[in-house]
């Protein structure tokens, strides 16, 4: 059974200017005596439980912590305190960038995206994953970096999606998926929704949380503000266009 435990989390960000990261500067603060680094506090005695069949709704303004927390569930970030188990596996659909190398080409990228999923594969599904981005064949072999923002979803969300998960982790960074594949998308994801054990979606739409999760979070300068029961029908509905709103 897929779990996610978090109790009394506390995640520091540490602030480091280039003064900072100087060797000289580091020296005399030690020898002055001043062993502290600047911190910003991103997530403040967050506690969260969810289980099998829950849909986890995360609330709030920008800067409150939705997008941290999921990271730190994903592994992304370990905790400065607190207790974090993880039970499952754990597909972290946060942004661009997250675990791909620019300079790979774009079938490399793939495999490593799979290899960092824990998944087994072979040729075909890398074969699979590349017809479903609908991309030009030539493209397999180019950089990633040369790809448009639109080009490089295709391929992170291809992979990303091409495995059923425990757990899933959802970010409202599927807004550059372009309006031609976002049809496209919407069914794979929605599929990848109701097949998951638990998931969590950050979002400032309140009306789609309340219409996919079955809790929402509410979450304001990394505290957790509110716990809110959403309307349980359609919980496992998911419009790609209202989570570009």
């Amino acid at each position: 059974m897929s779990r996610v435990l978090l109790q009394d989390i506390v995640m520091d960000y540490p602030v480091l200017g280039a003064y900072d990261r100087s060797l000289k500067r580091l020296l005399f603060r030690r020898a002055l005596g001043e062993s502290r680094v600047k911190v910003v506090r991103a997530l403040d005695g967050v506690s969260l439980a969810a289980a099998s069949g829950d849909r986890i709704g995360l609330q709030g303004p920008n800067g409150s912590g939705k997008s941290t927390l999921l990271r730190l569930i994903a592994g992304v970030y370990p905790p400065t305190s607190g207790a974090r188990d993880i039970r499952g596996a754990v597909m972290p659909l946060l942004g661009l960038g997250v675990g791909v190398n620019p300079d790979f080409t774009a079938e490399d990228n793939i495999r490593l995206l799979l290899r960092i999923g824990g998944h087994a594969f072979d040729q075909a599904v890398v074969d699979e994953i590349w017809d479903f981005t609908e991309l030009d064949e030539r493209a397999r072999s180019l950089p990633l970096r040369t790809f448009s923002s639109g080009m490089q979803m295709r391929v992170l969300f291809g992979a990303a999606t091409a495995f059923p998960t425990d757990i899933l982790l959802l970010d409202e960074w599927l807004s550059v998926v372009d309006q031609k594949f976002s049809a496209k998308a919407e069914k794979r994801l929605r599929d990848l929704v109701s097949r998951a054990d638990v998931v969590f979606i950050a979002s400032h739409d309140r009306d789609l949380l309340n219409r996919v999760c079955t809790r929402i979070v509410t979450l304001d300068q990394g505290r957790i503000a509110g716990v809110a029961t959403a309307d349980a029908r359609g919980r496992n509905e998911l419009n790609l266009e209202r989570l570009q709103a």
